[in-house]
């Protein structure tokens, strides 16, 4: 599984920057973390992998993979605003919305999604990444890189005092 979180966390971070760079016509490097991966696609992956026997039906598939990424994503508001202080997504525009956290274009998109995943996306993957002992090690290096990420971005929204050593250096550079 750590092995599908890392390929997904990575793959749903270029898949969000180019949906948000098509909407803002320039590239914008999506995600709360720094590096290329949203740990929240990861998360949904995993969740759809985990429900996936009992997502053999198409229409199942589309309605309770969505509804289970829908509730994700909602759960992931709270857990973000809580932790970091930050609103990264307001859907209090759309229709259908509730909280501005979660609403109705984006259940259907997160329906498609899961549909494509389970039938499509998944097994492709499957079946072209090689089970071994580099594989793993890729991955679990990719999860401490996240991991940091995370617990970086976790003690600056603590300390927004705290300079990351690349704003030190270039403050060191203008002095």
């Amino acid at each position: 599984m750590i092995i599908f979180f890392s390929i997904y966390a990575f793959l749903g971070y270029f898949m969000e920057s180019i949906y948000v760079s098509l909407l803002q016509k320039k590239w914008i490097s999506s995600g709360l973390l720094k590096g290329p991966f949203i740990p929240l696609y990861g998360i949904g992956a995993i969740t759809l992998i985990i429900l996936s026997p009992y997502l053999e039906n198409p229409w199942l598939c589309f309605f309770i993979g969505g509804l289970a990424m829908t509730c994700i994503e909602y759960l992931s508001s709270i857990y973000i605003e809580k932790v970091f202080h930050k609103k990264c997504w307001d859907y209090s525009k759309h229709h259908f919305e509730f909280q501005g956290r979660i609403c109705l274009f984006y259940y259907i998109v997160w329906s498609l999604l899961s549909y494509l995943f389970i039938f499509h996306i998944h097994p492709f993957i499957i079946k072209i990444i090689p089970y071994n002992d580099m594989t793993l090690m890729i991955s679990l290096i990719f999860i401490t890189f996240i991991s940091k990420s995370f617990i970086d971005q976790i003690n600056h929204s603590k300390n927004p005092e705290l300079i990351s050593s690349k704003e030190c250096l270039t403050k060191k550079e203008s002095q």
